[in-house]
Protein backbone atom coordinates (compact mmCIF):
# COMPACT_ATOMS: atom_id res chain seq x y z
CA UNK A 1 0.00 0.00 0.00
CA UNK A 2 1.03 3.56 -0.58
CA UNK A 3 1.07 6.66 1.52
CA UNK A 4 1.70 6.35 5.24
CA UNK A 5 0.21 2.89 5.69
CA UNK A 6 3.69 1.51 6.63
CA UNK A 7 3.62 3.65 9.79
CA UNK A 8 0.49 2.06 11.17
CA UNK A 9 1.28 -1.38 9.77
CA UNK A 10 4.64 -1.39 11.58
CA UNK A 11 2.85 -0.37 14.76
CA UNK A 12 0.35 -3.17 14.28
CA UNK A 13 3.02 -5.76 13.57
CA UNK A 14 5.07 -4.92 16.65
CA UNK A 15 2.11 -5.45 18.97
CA UNK A 16 0.63 -8.48 17.29
CA UNK A 17 -2.50 -7.18 15.63
CA UNK A 18 -1.37 -7.99 12.10
CA UNK A 19 -2.54 -10.59 9.66
CA UNK A 20 -3.79 -13.85 11.11
CA UNK A 21 -3.33 -15.61 7.75
CA UNK A 22 -7.04 -15.67 7.05
CA UNK A 23 -8.21 -15.48 3.47
CA UNK A 24 -10.16 -12.44 2.30
CA UNK A 25 -13.90 -13.06 2.37
CA UNK A 26 -13.20 -16.05 4.61
CA UNK A 27 -16.16 -18.16 5.64
CA UNK A 28 -17.11 -17.70 9.26
CA UNK A 29 -15.63 -14.18 9.42
CA UNK A 30 -17.00 -11.72 11.93
CA UNK A 31 -18.92 -9.90 9.21
CA UNK A 32 -20.78 -13.06 8.30
CA UNK A 33 -21.92 -13.51 11.88
CA UNK A 34 -23.36 -10.03 12.35
CA UNK A 35 -27.14 -10.31 12.80
CA UNK A 36 -29.54 -8.17 10.81
CA UNK A 37 -30.16 -5.80 13.69
CA UNK A 38 -29.63 -2.07 14.07
CA UNK A 39 -25.96 -1.49 14.73
CA UNK A 40 -26.66 0.34 17.98
CA UNK A 41 -27.90 -2.88 19.61
CA UNK A 42 -25.31 -5.30 18.24
CA UNK A 43 -22.97 -6.04 21.13
CA UNK A 44 -20.75 -8.20 18.90
CA UNK A 45 -19.34 -5.03 17.37
CA UNK A 46 -18.37 -3.53 20.72
CA UNK A 47 -14.93 -4.31 22.11
CA UNK A 48 -13.69 -4.45 25.67
CA UNK A 49 -11.05 -1.75 26.06
CA UNK A 50 -8.78 -4.24 27.84
CA UNK A 51 -8.38 -6.17 24.58
CA UNK A 52 -7.34 -3.16 22.50
CA UNK A 53 -3.62 -3.63 22.07
CA UNK A 54 -3.00 -0.20 20.57
CA UNK A 55 -4.21 1.59 23.69
CA UNK A 56 -0.86 1.31 25.49
CA UNK A 57 0.91 2.72 22.42
CA UNK A 58 -1.46 5.68 22.18
CA UNK A 59 -1.32 6.51 25.89
CA UNK A 60 2.43 6.05 26.42
CA UNK A 61 3.70 7.80 23.28
CA UNK A 62 1.94 10.48 21.24
CA UNK A 63 1.15 9.40 17.72
CA UNK A 64 3.12 11.12 14.94
CA UNK A 65 1.51 14.10 13.25
CA UNK A 66 1.61 12.13 10.01
CA UNK A 67 -1.15 9.87 11.35
CA UNK A 68 -3.62 12.59 10.28
CA UNK A 69 -2.21 13.17 6.80
CA UNK A 70 -4.32 10.46 5.17
CA UNK A 71 -7.67 9.23 6.44
CA UNK A 72 -6.56 5.60 6.01
CA UNK A 73 -3.65 6.10 8.42
CA UNK A 74 -5.89 7.64 11.04
CA UNK A 75 -8.87 5.32 10.82
CA UNK A 76 -6.79 2.15 11.29
CA UNK A 77 -5.54 3.39 14.66
CA UNK A 78 -8.98 4.77 15.55
CA UNK A 79 -10.37 1.30 14.89
CA UNK A 80 -7.92 -0.29 17.34
CA UNK A 81 -7.79 2.20 20.20
CA UNK A 82 -10.54 2.99 22.68
CA UNK A 83 -8.32 5.76 24.06
CA UNK A 84 -8.04 7.43 20.65
CA UNK A 85 -11.75 7.04 19.97
CA UNK A 86 -12.61 9.03 23.07
CA UNK A 87 -10.07 11.70 22.08
CA UNK A 88 -11.28 12.03 18.50
CA UNK A 89 -15.06 12.30 18.86
CA UNK A 90 -17.03 15.53 19.05
CA UNK A 91 -19.19 14.98 22.13
CA UNK A 92 -22.07 15.13 22.44
CA UNK A 93 -22.13 12.99 19.31
CA UNK A 94 -25.14 13.31 17.00
CA UNK A 95 -26.85 9.94 16.44
CA UNK A 96 -29.40 9.69 13.63
CA UNK A 97 -31.62 6.59 13.59
CA UNK A 98 -33.14 5.07 10.46
CA UNK A 99 -36.63 6.02 11.71
CA UNK A 100 -35.68 9.69 11.62
CA UNK A 101 -35.13 10.13 15.34
CA UNK A 102 -32.02 12.00 16.47
CA UNK A 103 -30.36 12.10 19.86
CA UNK A 104 -27.05 13.14 21.38
CA UNK A 105 -24.60 10.69 22.94
CA UNK A 106 -22.43 11.82 25.83
CA UNK A 107 -18.86 10.61 26.27
CA UNK A 108 -19.82 8.50 29.29
CA UNK A 109 -22.19 6.48 27.10
CA UNK A 110 -19.72 5.77 24.31
CA UNK A 111 -18.68 2.13 23.85
CA UNK A 112 -15.82 1.20 21.57
CA UNK A 113 -16.86 0.68 17.94
CA UNK A 114 -15.20 -1.79 15.59
CA UNK A 115 -15.71 0.04 12.33
CA UNK A 116 -14.49 -2.90 10.25
CA UNK A 117 -16.28 -5.51 12.35
CA UNK A 118 -13.11 -7.17 13.61
CA UNK A 119 -11.91 -8.13 10.12
CA UNK A 120 -8.30 -7.78 8.94
CA UNK A 121 -9.48 -6.33 5.61
CA UNK A 122 -12.00 -3.81 4.36
CA UNK A 123 -13.96 -3.45 1.16
CA UNK A 124 -14.30 -0.16 -0.73
CA UNK A 125 -16.54 0.64 -3.70
CA UNK A 126 -15.36 2.84 -6.58
CA UNK A 127 -16.90 3.94 -9.87
CA UNK A 128 -13.55 3.88 -11.66
CA UNK A 129 -9.82 3.64 -11.05
CA UNK A 130 -9.38 7.40 -11.10
CA UNK A 131 -11.49 7.68 -7.94
CA UNK A 132 -9.11 5.31 -6.17
CA UNK A 133 -6.55 8.11 -6.01
CA UNK A 134 -8.73 9.76 -3.34
CA UNK A 135 -7.43 7.27 -0.77
CA UNK A 136 -3.97 8.83 -1.16
CA UNK A 137 -5.11 12.45 -1.33
CA UNK A 138 -3.94 14.46 1.72
CA UNK A 139 -6.42 17.23 0.85
CA UNK A 140 -9.46 15.08 1.62
CA UNK A 141 -11.20 16.79 4.55
CA UNK A 142 -14.27 14.60 5.07
CA UNK A 143 -14.72 10.84 4.96
CA UNK A 144 -17.20 8.20 6.08
CA UNK A 145 -16.94 4.55 7.03
CA UNK A 146 -20.09 2.64 6.09
CA UNK A 147 -21.22 -0.74 7.35
CA UNK A 148 -23.66 -2.10 4.75
CA UNK A 149 -26.02 -4.76 6.11
CA UNK A 150 -27.15 -6.43 2.91
CA UNK A 151 -30.08 -8.51 4.16
CA UNK A 152 -31.67 -5.90 6.39
CA UNK A 153 -30.90 -3.27 3.71
CA UNK A 154 -29.57 -0.84 6.30
CA UNK A 155 -26.41 1.25 6.32
CA UNK A 156 -24.55 2.42 9.42
CA UNK A 157 -22.31 5.39 8.64
CA UNK A 158 -19.59 7.05 10.72
CA UNK A 159 -18.85 10.55 9.45
CA UNK A 160 -15.42 12.10 10.04
CA UNK A 161 -14.16 15.61 9.38
CA UNK A 162 -10.70 17.09 9.53
CA UNK A 163 -10.57 19.88 12.10
CA UNK A 164 -9.76 23.09 10.23
CA UNK A 165 -7.53 24.40 13.03
CA UNK A 166 -5.59 21.37 14.26
CA UNK A 167 -5.79 19.24 11.10
CA UNK A 168 -6.87 16.26 13.21
CA UNK A 169 -9.54 13.82 12.10
CA UNK A 170 -12.66 13.79 14.31
CA UNK A 171 -15.82 11.66 14.33
CA UNK A 172 -18.69 14.14 14.08
CA UNK A 173 -21.80 12.04 13.43
CA UNK A 174 -23.17 8.49 13.43
CA UNK A 175 -26.19 7.77 11.28
CA UNK A 176 -28.31 4.92 10.02
CA UNK A 177 -30.43 4.88 6.87
CA UNK A 178 -32.10 2.38 4.48
CA UNK A 179 -30.90 1.49 1.00
CA UNK A 180 -33.66 3.67 -0.45
CA UNK A 181 -31.70 6.74 0.70
CA UNK A 182 -28.40 5.53 -0.75
CA UNK A 183 -26.92 6.22 -4.19
CA UNK A 184 -25.66 2.61 -4.21
CA UNK A 185 -29.10 1.03 -3.85
CA UNK A 186 -29.29 -0.60 -7.29
CA UNK A 187 -25.83 -2.14 -7.14
CA UNK A 188 -26.19 -3.30 -3.52
CA UNK A 189 -29.47 -5.11 -4.25
CA UNK A 190 -27.82 -6.77 -7.24
CA UNK A 191 -24.72 -7.74 -5.25
CA UNK A 192 -26.76 -9.21 -2.38
CA UNK A 193 -28.39 -11.74 -4.74
CA UNK A 194 -25.24 -12.23 -6.83
CA UNK A 195 -23.11 -13.16 -3.80
CA UNK A 196 -25.61 -15.64 -2.33
CA UNK A 197 -27.23 -17.29 -5.37
CA UNK A 198 -24.79 -19.36 -7.46
CA UNK A 199 -27.23 -19.76 -10.36
CA UNK A 200 -27.86 -16.01 -10.48
CA UNK A 201 -24.13 -15.40 -10.19
CA UNK A 202 -23.38 -17.69 -13.12
CA UNK A 203 -25.90 -15.77 -15.22
CA UNK A 204 -24.21 -12.47 -14.31
CA UNK A 205 -20.56 -13.24 -15.09
CA UNK A 206 -19.21 -12.15 -18.46
CA UNK A 207 -18.05 -15.15 -20.46
CA UNK A 208 -15.13 -14.94 -21.06
CA UNK A 209 -14.04 -12.40 -18.47
CA UNK A 210 -10.76 -10.55 -17.89
CA UNK A 211 -8.48 -12.16 -15.30
CA UNK A 212 -5.30 -10.66 -13.86
CA UNK A 213 -3.07 -12.46 -11.36
CA UNK A 214 0.18 -11.33 -9.77
CA UNK A 215 3.07 -13.75 -10.18
CA UNK A 216 5.11 -13.55 -6.96
CA UNK A 217 7.90 -15.60 -8.57
CA UNK A 218 8.42 -12.93 -11.23
CA UNK A 219 8.85 -9.94 -8.90
CA UNK A 220 5.10 -9.48 -8.66
CA UNK A 221 4.61 -9.16 -12.40
CA UNK A 222 0.96 -8.98 -13.47
CA UNK A 223 -0.17 -11.75 -15.81
CA UNK A 224 -3.32 -10.92 -17.77
CA UNK A 225 -5.65 -13.23 -19.65
CA UNK A 226 -9.25 -14.42 -19.77
CA UNK A 227 -11.21 -17.16 -18.05
CA UNK A 228 -14.62 -18.63 -18.75
CA UNK A 229 -17.47 -18.78 -16.26
CA UNK A 230 -16.60 -22.31 -15.10
CA UNK A 231 -13.02 -21.22 -14.35
CA UNK A 232 -14.38 -18.25 -12.39
CA UNK A 233 -16.06 -20.65 -9.98
CA UNK A 234 -12.70 -22.41 -9.57
CA UNK A 235 -10.69 -19.24 -8.93
CA UNK A 236 -13.14 -16.97 -7.14
CA UNK A 237 -12.53 -15.98 -3.51
CA UNK A 238 -15.10 -16.45 -0.79
CA UNK A 239 -17.41 -13.44 -1.04
CA UNK A 240 -18.88 -11.35 1.79
CA UNK A 241 -22.55 -12.23 1.83
CA UNK A 242 -24.00 -10.42 4.83
CA UNK A 243 -22.03 -7.22 5.36
CA UNK A 244 -19.87 -4.96 3.21
CA UNK A 245 -17.78 -2.06 4.45
CA UNK A 246 -17.22 1.03 2.37
CA UNK A 247 -15.01 4.08 2.88
CA UNK A 248 -16.19 7.27 1.22
CA UNK A 249 -13.43 9.78 0.60
CA UNK A 250 -15.68 11.95 -1.55
CA UNK A 251 -16.40 9.56 -4.43
CA UNK A 252 -19.93 9.66 -5.84
CA UNK A 253 -21.97 6.86 -7.39
CA UNK A 254 -24.73 8.72 -9.21
CA UNK A 255 -25.71 7.04 -12.50
CA UNK A 256 -22.86 4.56 -12.15
CA UNK A 257 -22.52 1.98 -14.92
CA UNK A 258 -19.30 0.51 -13.53
CA UNK A 259 -18.46 -0.52 -9.99
CA UNK A 260 -15.13 -1.75 -8.63
CA UNK A 261 -15.23 -3.73 -5.39
CA UNK A 262 -11.79 -3.39 -3.82
CA UNK A 263 -10.59 -5.64 -1.00
CA UNK A 264 -7.69 -4.19 1.00
CA UNK A 265 -5.81 -6.07 3.71
CA UNK A 266 -4.69 -4.03 6.70
CA UNK A 267 -1.44 -5.85 7.37
CA UNK A 268 -0.61 -8.17 4.48
CA UNK A 269 -0.63 -5.95 1.39
CA UNK A 270 -3.64 -7.84 0.03
CA UNK A 271 -5.64 -6.30 -2.78
CA UNK A 272 -8.39 -7.90 -4.84
CA UNK A 273 -10.44 -6.03 -7.43
CA UNK A 274 -13.79 -7.18 -8.82
CA UNK A 275 -15.13 -5.02 -11.66
CA UNK A 276 -18.84 -4.99 -12.48
CA UNK A 277 -20.46 -3.37 -15.51
CA UNK A 278 -24.09 -2.39 -16.03
CA UNK A 279 -25.41 -2.56 -19.61
CA UNK A 280 -28.11 -0.45 -21.25
CA UNK A 281 -30.84 -2.78 -19.94
CA UNK A 282 -29.75 -2.29 -16.32
CA UNK A 283 -28.16 -5.74 -16.07
CA UNK A 284 -25.03 -5.93 -13.90
CA UNK A 285 -22.29 -8.47 -14.67
CA UNK A 286 -18.83 -9.24 -13.31
CA UNK A 287 -16.42 -8.40 -16.13
CA UNK A 288 -12.95 -8.58 -14.52
CA UNK A 289 -11.17 -10.06 -11.51
CA UNK A 290 -7.68 -9.06 -10.33
CA UNK A 291 -5.71 -10.34 -7.36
Amino acid sequence: MKGNWPIVLFLAATIGVGCTHRQPFGKGETAASVPDLPFFTDDSTFTDADTLLLDDQVEDAPLPVSIDELFDDFVFVFEQSNHLQRQRIHFPLTIQQANGETHLMQQADWTHRSLFLGQDYCTVLWRNRRQMNLAQDPDVSAASVEQIFLHSRLIEAYDFERDSTSGRWMLTRQRQYPFEHCDLQGFLDFYRQWATDSIYQRQHVQNPMRFVVTDENEEFEAIEGTIDVDQWFEFKPDLPQDVLTNIRYGQSYQNAHRMILQVRGFSNGLQNLLTFQCDATGRWRLTAYEN
